[in-house]
């Protein structure tokens, strides 16, 4: 019975839906999901401003593609952003959220090990307008030094900086690092 009151709703959704979405897109936004990592410039630039751009998006993707990306990797991103930092280069796209590129995973402490602890660390953390992290605060932790081996993997998280006004802005995100022993 049950089944079937699904199925009759799920027919008069289909029914009454706009005929511009199909059965698949009915409850979802309607607005187009963001592509993952840096958007392709999308407002007038100069050409100094397109060509860094472009570099920030190819170096982006070596970091993104990674399974670990190298330390090579890592400054050549770090470098192009802050590059076009000290030139005042604006970025050319609308005002936009942090693009995280790559986090890693925290280690597990020998004490936590032993104590068989598992669950969610939850970090706040200021993402710099320079592409570096600044203040991180626990929002919920966990004992046996978990709270600091997430800080620790935090802070080598390699991001894009918000973007306001064609300006990199700080911002704020909250991070979870799961510990789970099985």
């Amino acid at each position: 019975m049950f089944r079937l009151t699904i199925a009759l709703c799920l027919i008069q959704l289909t029914l009454f839906a706009p005929a511009n979405l199909s059965a698949n897109q009915i409850g979802r936004s309607e607005q187009p999901r963001r592509p993952y990592g840096i958007p392709e410039a999308s407002l007038p630039c100069t050409p100094e401003e397109q060509s860094w751009w472009t570099e920030l998006r190819a170096a982006s993707e070596d970091v993104r593609y990674r399974r670990k990306p190298g330390e090579k990797q890592v400054k050549k991103f770090l470098d192009v952003l802050r590059n076009g930092v000290e030139k005042s280069l604006a970025p050319p796209v609308a005002d936009a959220r942090a693009v995280i590129l790559w986090k890693t995973e925290p280690q597990y402490t020998e004490a936590a090990r032993k104590r068989e602890i598992s669950g969610s660390v939850t970090l706040q953390i200021e993402l710099l307008a320079n592409g570096s992290v600044g203040k991180m605060e626990v929002i919920q932790g966990l004992p046996e030094g978990l709270n600091d081996a997430s800080a620790e993997a935090a802070r080598k998280t390699i991001f894009l900086p918000a973007i306001k006004n064609r300006q990199f802005v700080n911002s704020y995100v909250r991070l979870v690092m799961n510990f789970n022993i099985y």
